[in-house]
């Protein structure tokens, strides 16, 4: 194949064979719940399709906590001031837990903005369609910024027939799915 694709296998009892599903194993797109949504990230120059996370919950404490797992604390606390900031959500009175499924950590900001979909979903318990992959990096500001390889991103994406996705504005053309373009976090509430 090409140089940008990479096999996959696993040992089994007959020996070793092609992982055919290995993709499903990060994602489950059986039912739209609140609190999660999809996103490709990259894993060295492997694009996989991971399922973001999040509970938001009223806080009992005068603290509240925010938790991630698999996904930098640092940027959540950032993000979670940068919707306090542009959105007017209350998230100083709401603790708020991040798990990227499959035991994968997130090193890039290419899943910004399904980090930002998550928490919103997760907080108005509206849930996101698993065929819609969000993809962008998210300023202090507020700008939705976009992201390296994004062909090879929406590529996998559509290898898992992923029918639209939510990307920052570039210059991507995809005949075979529908792009969605935002420029700036308040954008995001018009799919939410």
């Amino acid at each position: 194949g090409s140089t940008s694709e990479i096999g996959i296998f696993e040992m089994t009892s007959s020996g070793l064979e092609s992982a055919k599903d290995a993709a499903k194993k990060f994602f489950s797109n059986s039912s739209n719940s609140s609190g999660s949504c999809l996103t490709v990230a990259l894993e060295g120059s492997r694009a996989l399709i991971l399922e973001v996370q999040a509970l938001v919950s009223e806080s009992t404490y005068p603290n509240p906590k925010g938790s991630a797992t698999g996904f930098d604390s640092n940027r959540l606390t950032m993000i979670l001031a940068l919707l306090e900031k542009k959105l007017d959500l209350p998230f100083n009175r709401y603790d708020v837990f991040i798990n990227i499924t499959g035991g994968i950590k997130i090193s890039e900001a290419g899943s910004d903005l399904a980090i930002l979909a998550a928490i919103i979903s997760s907080f108005k318990n509206r849930p996101l369609s698993k065929k819609v992959i969000f993809i962008g990096e998210v300023s202090l500001i507020g700008d939705i910024r976009d992201v390296g390889n994004m062909e090879i991103r929406l590529k996998e994406a559509l290898s898992q027939k992923i029918e639209k996705a939510i990307i920052s504005k570039s210059n991507i053309k995809q005949e075979e799915m529908q792009l969605f373009f935002i420029d700036e976090v308040s954008r995001l509430l018009d799919w939410i």
